[in-house]
Parts: C-alpha cells; structure tokens; sequence
C-alpha cells in the first residue's frame, strides 16, 4: 500500500483538507484512490468522526471495505465497514463505512445533519450512477446550508465530459498519477455479429494457447459481456472446449457473495481463471492476477421510454472510455494484453463517455427523494446533469396519480410512509393500501399477499415458469425473496403465515393488489395483436403461454427490446371484471365523445367508460349537446386542415405578410398565425363563433379571414399595413396588387434562411413602371419587392427584383418583341426618363 502512487499526493491533499471543505481528485486506475485513501485518513487526527465512502456497486462497496480491513488486521465490521443493499456488517467502532444502492440518500434524508459525519468520499464519480448524482446533490445541499464543516471528496478516474468544476467552483483539484503497466491491444471483429459469442470464444481460447503470447499467459484472463445471459452462454461454450485446470468464473450483480469472492480471489495453484463479467469489473473492483483481457465491446444499456412508461434494454456499444477502463484491467500487476472485438476504424467511432444514467433511467423513486427532501422539481437540486423534461413530467405525474403526492408536488402521508418503505413506488403504494385494507377489513392475509407478490417483482433471477405470476408465489417461501417478504411484512406490522396466504390466494386478489401499483397497466386483449394497455401501449405475450387467450390482464413486468414494437410481457395475472365495478372504480372514467359520421352525414355522441385509454363499453344513441357539436367541428379541423374553413386566398396572405413581419420586424409582439399555431388554439379564435354551426357545409362559410385578422389588435393591423401592404401605389393612380410568397418546409412549416426568405410579387402592366428607376422595397427597405411586368393583355413578360438592370438589359428584347405585337402602346427607348401611363399612345398626352 505505501508504494501506491496516491501516496505521493497525500500531504497535499491533507493540506488543501485544512482549508477546503471540497476536493476533486483525479487518480487513474491502480493510483490506490479506493484503498491507500481512505486508510491514511482513518489516521489523521482533524478527522474525528466518521467516513463514509460512496460506491456505485455493491460487489465493489464490499470487497473495497473487506481490503482495507484486512490491511488493518481486522475483519469487516470492525474499524472498517459496509452498507449495502440487504447486507450490513457495522458496528459501535466503524469509523470508516463504504455505502451504495441509494443508502446515503436515505441517511442524509433521515439525518440532514449527518451527525457524526466528518467526511463524505464519492468515487468512481465518472460512472454517473443516478443515486451518485442524486448523493452528491444532497450532500452539497447539507454542506451549504446545514454543516459547513462537513468535506467532501469527489474521486474519479478521469475528469474528461465531467463537469464537476462547475458544480464546485471552489473545490481544490489534486491529480494523482496511476500505475498500470503496459497493455498491448489487438483488435479482431467479429465477422458475422449474429455469431459473436462464438467468435468471442475462440478467441478466448487463441489467447490462452497461443505460443506468440506467451508472456501474457501467466495470469488469468477477464472476459467483458453485456449481461448475464451472454455470461451464461459464453460458460457453456468454453467449458466444452478448456479442461478442468482452468475456472470458469462468472461474475455479476446477481451473484452471492461467494460466487462473486471466487471470482475476486486469486486462483488456487495449479488452476488459472477465466473470469466472465459485466461491466461491474470495469473499476474499483480488483480481480486479482488478471494479465490478459477479452473485450467484447458490448454493454446492455437500459433507456427509459416515456410514452409507454418502461425501461427499454439494448445492446449498445461501449464508449472510448470504458474501453480504456476494460483494456487497463490487464495491466495492474504486469505487461497486459487487451483483444478488443472490433475494428480500430469503428474504436475511433464510439462514443467518447458513456451518457449519465440520469438522461436515460426511470425517475420515479428519484422524484419521490426529492418530495421527500421538500424539493418540487429536479432543478432545485444542485445536479450534475439535469434529467430530460419528460422523464421527469413523468415521474412526477406517476407519484400523483399514486396519491403519493398533490397537486403542488407536496408529499401525501400516504407518500411519506411509501419513502419509509424503501421499495419502488409503485410497490409501496401496493403495500400501503393492502396495509389499509388490512385494518378496515380486517384481511391481513391480503397484505400478506401483496409482499409476496412485491418481492417477487422486485426479485432477480426467478425460474422461467411462464408469465402468470400465480406460478411464482411459492418462490416467497425460500431465499432472499422470503426474507425480503419478510422485512416488509415486519415493516407493515401485519401477522400470519406467508404460506397461508399463498394457499388462499385468489385470482381477484392478486389482479386487485397488481392494480394497485399498475394502474397504467390493466390490459385488454385485443385479437392477434396482443394486449392494448391502459396506458396506450401495445405489448405482446407467448402464444403458448396460459394468459394468452385472457380477456384481460394486469402487467407487473414488460419488457421493450430493440427491433420489436410491441413490449414482452414476463410477469401478469388474469384480471377479473367485476373490479370495475367494485374495487376498481377510481380507475374507472366516463366522457362523451362526439363526432361526424361521414356515411350519414351528421353528428354524433357516445358515452365512453374507459380505464385509461381502453374503452370498457360505449353507450349509442345519446343526443349530442351544444358543446359536443363544437368539439366535433373542432376535431374534424385538426383532422382535415384549416382548409375546411373558409380559408381563401385572403387569408393565406395574411398569413404570409405576418410571418414575414415576425421575421423582419421582431421587435414588435406580432402573433403567430402559422397553420400549426391556427390548429392549436381553434378553441380560443374559432370555438366561441361555432354557436350557430350544426354542419360542415355552414363551417365552410365561416369568415376565417375576419377572424384570424381579429387576433391582431388595431396597432397591429396598421402596422401590417405600412409594413407588408397587400397593393402599390403606381404614378398612374393604379393600386398594383402584391402576392406574397414563403418558402416552407417538408412538414408544411415556415421557414427562413439567408437564401430564402420569402418575396414580394407585385404584377403590373409594363407601361405603368415606367419612370421607376428602381424596384419598390417594403419592411423599411429590408426587402425588395419583384417586379412582375405584364403585357397589355395582362400577361407576364418578366419578373424582376432590379428593376435598373432590367431596363438596362432584358428590356431591349422585349421592346423588340412587343412593339410589332402592340404597336398601339408604348414601348420609349429611354423607360427610365418616360412618364408611366396605363393608355394607349393614342391617348397618352405628349405622345
């Protein structure tokens, strides 16, 4: 530990400690940020509290603790201690606590204070961990307003894409130096990506046998996979081609702690160990007597879709920087080989970081840490990158619609006891109220019921029975999952036996409870194609499975995956009914809908039950109200455009000459009146004059033009006037008409650039421009209007912007042509010098 190159930094850092109550260090791979840090300020004597050291994973958070323990000649729990996700060893003497899984969020939202705390260490920020970012904005709001003396230190391995400068302006920044040895990479791509496990497989077995790279052979080799369904594949695969002298350890989340230290630990004598991990392995976390890396160059990357409200899983490419992290592995204890299996072309295309989790994850148990905090948008919180608006209109409107806030964000009891909780919110709102009905029903084989089926939701790794959820519930009887029943059922203080409320499970109970946490996801079958939800999303289930041929369903799992448009359904339950009418009826809605029946050429209504967007039963024959009638009109204009209306030549050129004052004269408040802008607000401009309209031949005589004209005020008007006029005044007394033109986009939308702005057409007999030097100009010069120049006989001779040039030029050709055509009219020599007239030469004066 004392040769680590972290060690070089240590007095200094100890002395920006002093006078700083916030550090950024950057400390590269195998610099002993992790270990050596934390261990030498256990010795400092300014720090006399605790230090709680943040890491992202829990397999890291537990070996990082049961390492410096050991350096200390204890065991963890001793001075030395963790915290993480359903396994605590601490105690009275823990001085030193490594946390995960969002347990720093909840003990600085138990203890804003966080008495005793001296210092708080975030490491391995750059991986952008959701409940890192969240930890890190509340630990910086409790420095700010509640303990000044509490220090911060945020570690990464890299600074690069992380904008931490920003977030603490004031922060000493302290680089360390890491030690790795060199590491040669060697690039092999798959040739068929459908095959690249078993690419990857030979390639691990080239690797470990090939005489070239015998000095790498020595130690043992780290495999880097998506997921752990490629873990699992890729272990059958070597096992059929290495002999018993070699391991095969699989590593991730999922795993016991036995099954995740075999990994860790160095391999006995005699044997030598392949290691197949997830991206877990990527920092932090040293797997002893790695000299070679297999880098597969995937992720499984979880993208949350706000429309369906479920997190997509895709197989992404890593980026640049994990792909250094991954390659770095290889060479911590010796020279290290690295086989990437792709291209270097396409290592120089990936992307440069990964993106944060907080721009792709679900937020909602985030927006329920932050009602809890009494924050009432994620903005009040002093994050590193904020969240996409949806996601988090999201989150919050799922919180509401789970009573777990109001309207104004402010957490309900009901909400302050689901924070308590501990689960998903969704979860312990089932919980919650199977709790309630518990004590007025007197039924605690419901609640117990409901924890059953929270944990097997929450649980990872469960048997492949099918979707019916009923076939999991005696899973609840062993493992973690009866013991996280249990900590719920002791949680909510409700007795009985958990195998006695399996036994009694019903049908209706269980859909009943599923609701309660899925109200967005009651489905109703509709053909061939599935399961429509109540939230509007299309999701499928095996054809072979035993809910397939349901009427309806309530969905606790779905999956989406790349390359399909419906969503996999893995976990549900039949749904029966007669909820809807009893249990059910606050998810039930009733509206009319009215429309226009194009065969019969009238209107319509329907009464409308509904959960969600799916229609329980619709009620013909009601006679459609006033209100009705103009909501139908309304629709019928969204559906087939503003040209329904009365929208004449007029009123498109109103349109056109205030989209160019907009553009040209932006200083002014002039109003949209673009068709998408029109479409939108046909309520406020058009609904209060449909009163007396009852068909769409009396719509079509609607005065469009009055109306949209009306949305400019007076001054407005007048300015349009002078600014954009629809006529010029010729010398001849004639008001020359002008038609304005706008280019627009492939979506029927305005648009500008220096190229294309729109123009001015004003058409007017040749002899009337006469006298003209120069073409006319509007918007206070800013554009020049185009001439187009007609015949006698009113038809065009020529359009143009510079009316000089054209006298000078063109014209000539055209006195040509037309004198011999009109020889009545007048076709002078010198146009500019001559005096405009809209006669004859017979009865122009001076001619």
């Amino acid at each position: 530990m004392t040769s680590l190159p972290i060690q070089a930094v240590l007095n200094s850092l100890r002395v920006q400690f002093a006078d700083h109550s916030q550090i950024i260090l950057e400390a590269p791979t195998g610099a002993g940020k992790s270990t050596a840090l934390p261990l030498a300020m256990l010795a400092w004597p300014e720090i006399t509290g605790k230090i709680l050291m943040l890491e992202p994973r829990r397999v890291a958070a537990r070996n990082v603790a049961q390492f410096i323990a050991k350096q200390l000649g204890q065991a963890a729990g001793q001075q030395v201690g963790y915290r993480v996700r359903g396994e605590s060893k601490v105690s009275a003497d823990t001085r030193l606590e490594i946390v995960t899984e969002g347990i720093l969020t909840r003990m600085i939202q138990q203890d804003p204070e966080l008495s005793g705390i001296d210092v708080i260490i975030f490491d391995e920020i750059h991986e952008r961990h959701l409940t890192t970012d969240l930890g890190l904005a509340l630990a910086l709001e409790v420095q700010q307003s509640l303990r000044d003396d509490l220090r911060i230190i945020a570690m990464s391995a890299t600074l690069s894409g992380l904008p931490l400068d920003t977030l603490m302006p004031n922060a000493a920044q302290i680089h360390s130096d890491g030690r790795s040895f060199a590491v040669e990479i060697a690039y092999q791509p798959c040739p068929s990506q459908q095959m690249w496990l078993t690419h990857m497989s030979r390639v691990i077995l080239d690797t470990i046998t090939s005489i070239e790279l015998a000095a790498y052979q020595q130690g043992s080799v780290l495999a880097f996979l998506p997921g752990k369904g490629e873990i699992r594949k890729l272990a059958g695969l070597l096992r059929e081609l290495l002999d018993a002298s070699w391991l095969i350890c699989p590593m991730y989340g999922d795993l016991s702690s036995a099954e995740q230290d075999q990994a860790i630990r160095a391999a006995e004598p005699g044997k030598r160990k392949i290691v197949l991990a997830t991206n877990v392995a990527e920092s932090s976390l040293t797997i002893e007597g790695i000299t070679l890396v297999i880098d597969s160059g995937y992720r499984r990357e979880a993208s949350f879709n706000p429309k369906t409200g479920v997190t997509r899983l895709g197989l992404k490419r890593i980026s640049q920087a994990s792909a250094i992290q991954r390659s770095g592995r290889a060479g911590r204890l010796a020279a290290g080989y690295c086989v990437r299996l792709w291209s270097q072309e396409e290592q120089g295309r990936m992307r440069k970081v990964d993106e944060p989790e907080i721009t792709q994850a679900e937020l909602t148990s985030m927006a329920l840490d932050c009602a809890n905090w009494g924050a009432k948008s994620f903005a009040e919180l002093s994050l590193l990158t904020p969240p996409p608006a949806i996601h988090e209109q999201v989150a919050w409107g799922l919180l509401q619609q789970l009573e777990l806030i109001d309207s104004q964000r402010k957490l309900t009891p009901l909400g302050r006891d689901a924070y308590a909780l501990g689960c998903h919110p969704r979860l312990a709102h089932m919980l919650l109220k199977a709790k309630q009905l518990a004590q007025d029903d007197n039924q605690p084989q419901l609640c117990l019921l409901a924890c059953v089926l929270a944990g097997i939701i929450e649980a990872r790794g469960l048997p492949k029975k099918g979707a019916d959820i009923h076939h999991y519930l005696t899973e609840a009887l062993q493992g973690q999952i009866k013991q996280q029943v249990r900590q719920w059922q002791q949680s909510l203080a409700i007795s009985g036996q958990i195998n006695e409320a399996i036994r009694n499970a019903s049908t209706r109970d269980i859909s009943y409870l599923l609701a309660l946490a899925y109200p967005d996801r009651i489905a109703k079958a509709r053909g061939h194609e599935g399961f429509l939800l109540s939230n509007g999303t299309g999701v499928v289930i095996s054809a072979d499975d035993s809910l397939a041929h349901e009427p309806w369903l309530v969905v606790a799992d779905f999956q989406e995956t790349q390359g399909r448009n419906a969503g996999q359904v893995y976990l549900a339950a039949r749904l029966d009914e007669r909820l809807f009418t009893a249990e059910l009826t606050s998810l039930v809605t009733t509206h009319v809908h009215a429309g226009w029946d194009e065969a019969k050429g009238r209107f319509f209504a329907e009464k409308h039950t509904k959960i969600g967007e799916i229609i329980i039963k619709v009620d013909t024959g009601i006679t459609p109200e006033r209100a009705h009638i103009t909501a139908a009109l309304l629709a019928q204009i969204r559906i087939k455009g503003l040209t329904i209306l009365n929208r004449d030549e007029l009123l498109i050129q109103l349109q056109y000459r205030v989209e160019l004052a907009r553009h040209f004269d932006p200083e002014h408040d002039w109003p949209c009146l673009s068709d998408e802008f029109l479409l939108a607000s046909l309520e406020d401009w058009l609904g209060p004059h449909l009163d007396n309209i009852r068909s769409l031949a009396a719509l079509a005589k609607v005065d469009a033009y009055g109306l949209v004209k009306n949305l400019l005020n007076w001054q407005q008007q007048q300015r349009l006037e002078q600014l954009v006029p629809t006529h010029w005044p010729m010398a001849t007394g004639t008001r020359a008409p002008i038609r304005y033109q706008m280019p627009l986009d492939a979506d029927g939308h305005f648009y500008h650039n220096h190229d294309q702005q729109g123009r001015a057409l004003l058409s007017v007999r040749l002899q009337e421009a006469l006298g003209m030097a120069q073409s006319p100009t509007i918007l206070h010069g800013k554009m020049t209007v185009t001439m187009e120049l007609l015949s006698p006989a009113q038809r065009p001779l020529a359009a143009t912007a510079d009316l000089a040039s054209f006298w000078q030029g063109p014209y000539i050709d055209v006195k040509k042509e037309m004198r011999g055509r009109y020889p009545r009219h007048l076709w002078p020599d010198d146009p500019v010098n001559t005096v405009a007239t809209k006669f004859t030469k017979k009865k122009t004066p001076g001619v």
